[in-house]
């Protein structure tokens, strides 16, 4: 089935259209299957879940905005990392967690999946590497102490 306004395939019982948003009516959707079922016999693949399709447009927006803050706070924890970790491993910490909730939202076929997903990578790597910054700044410290306590 195919929607009105941008053409896309949505899955049968859609309310929304998943790709613009378009609230798809039952007589749309009456129509279609019975067009796609005169053109051709396949089965519509299964899609891990496809909860993306039955959310309201202003849901999709919110789970848009949450990949898009993933992604600035992702890359944001690696440019803080090098300077100080505790700004790092918080802004990477909150890049992992708005990615995973993006994710539940979105599908696979959606533009925005991808940035929550670059989100939770540039994310994940910021912490990490904001860690291994915080304790080799404490390490430096702590052995430049205790080398001038030497003299």
């Amino acid at each position: 089935m195919f929607c009105p306004k941008c053409g896309s395939e949505y899955f049968n019982g859609s309310v929304y259209c998943g790709s613009c948003g378009e609230k798809i009516e039952p007589q749309q959707q009456n129509q279609s299957s019975t067009e796609t079922n005169a053109n051709n016999d396949y089965q519509q693949p299964y899609v891990e879940n496809q909860v993306f399709s039955s959310l309201s447009p202003t849901e999709i927006a919110g789970a848009e905005s949450k990949s898009r803050a993933s992604l600035v706070l992702g890359i944001l924890s690696l440019v803080l990392c090098w300077l100080a970790g505790v700004p790092g491993i918080i802004l990477g910490s909150l890049a992992i967690s708005n990615g995973i909730q993006a994710r539940k939202v979105l599908n696979g076929s959606h533009y925005f999946y991808y940035n929550a997903l670059a989100g939770i990578i540039t994310g994940g790597i910021g912490l990490g590497l904001s860690i291994f910054f915080t304790i080799y700044w404490f390490a430096f410290s702590a052995l430049l102490s205790l080398v001038s306590s030497f003299y």
